[in-house]
């Protein structure tokens, strides 16, 4: 690790409850993101459950049509796409109970500790058609990160996002529905006002990594967390890409405390475009990098949460090969 890696993993380590340990942490949000999978079920939007967590307050995002893919050109591979979306969070499909319809889906939840030693947020990746294609769309478009919680005439820049993934995240339909971002602001403030004085770790996988980035910086920014540790913590598993160098940085400034698990062989924390990449690639990831190489010869099995990066935390001999901080290649 580097000096400044060094740094950060030991200020992450020192804001810890007293008795948790890093790889506890990361196995309780990993089991955390896949509870959120589990709730969501599909469709069934059920009440999610968590051992050693109570309050579980649901976060949701509203969907127009989560079963037709929006970009018309993929269309005949929705049957297909749908399966491996399913295969990226879990060892194999799920029995399922839910049809996902028309309205609110459920994307994750806040909870609290059971020992009210610390308060969480996590999300889920990608399921549905729809969310599929924020997944794929708006690369080549970047738009300004104005966060919606800051309130109307007091915004401003926080640099440049993915347009796609920034409208998944503040898509209202004119007032008509409630965002992802209210959502998830609303998850925020009730647990903070059951649990007050705990810190706060916010974990995602795959789509849900920029917008537990966004949710996390947003929440801060407009002063929902509460207690004595207000700076959230944010693990990403297998996370897209979010911003471009601006954001980092100001990202960064805001909130320097965080882990971003990568598996080397999954493409989607590397993805930027459907196109090929031009040599000046705008995107730059936030967190200390947490990476490792696991290559089960397909792409969703390497981005799988519940065979992969659950896996790797859950596993002390797998959590010692972990690398902390910037790779340099070959190693």
């Amino acid at each position: 690790m580097t000096t400044t890696t060094d740094s950060l993993v030991a200020s992450l380590e020192a804001s810890l409850p007293t008795a948790l340990t890093l790889q506890q942490l990361s196995l309780a949000l990993a089991q955390g993101v896949m509870a959120a999978y589990d709730a969501y079920n599909n469709g069934s939007n059920n009440t999610p459950v968590l051992l050693g967590y109570q309050m579980l307050t649901p976060i949701y995002v509203w969907e127009s049509d989560p079963n037709i893919s929006p970009f018309a050109r993929l269309a005949e591979a929705d049957a297909a796409a749908r399966t491996k979306k399913q295969a990226a969070a879990y060892c194999s499909p799920p029995p399922t109970t839910g049809e996902p319809s028309f309205g609110k889906q459920l994307f994750g939840f806040s909870a609290v500790a059971n020992d009210l030693s610390h308060n969480i947020v996590v999300l889920r990746g990608t399921v549905t058609l729809e969310e599929a294609g924020y997944d794929l769309l708006g690369w080549d478009h970047n738009t300004p990160c104005l966060l919606p919680s800051s309130g109307a005439g007091t915004q401003h820049p926080y640099g440049n996002v993915n347009s796609a993934l920034y409208d998944f995240y503040t898509r209202s339909d004119a007032g008509l529905v409630t965002s992802l971002a209210a959502s998830f602001q609303a998850a925020v403030r009730a647990i903070a006002q059951a649990n007050p004085d705990a810190p706060w770790y916010v974990a995602a996988h795959s789509l849900g990594g920029p917008l537990a980035t966004l949710g996390a910086l947003d929440a801060y920014l407009s002063g929902s967390y509460t207690g004595s540790s207000k700076q959230p913590v944010v693990i990403t598993f297998g996370g897209l890409h979010l911003g471009d160098q601006a954001f980092a940085t100001a990202y960064q400034a805001e909130l320097p405390l965080g882990l971003r698990f990568a598996n080397l062989c999954d493409f989607v924390p590397s993805m930027v475009s459907l196109a090929p990449n031009t040599p000046n690639d705008p995107y730059v990831h936030v967190g200390v990098p947490a990476t490792f190489v696991w290559q089960t010869w397909d792409d969703w099995g390497n981005h799988s949460m519940e065979c992969i990066y659950l896996q790797m935390v859950q596993s002390l001999m797998y959590w010692e090969l972990l690398k902390f901080g910037p790779r340099t290649y070959p190693q």
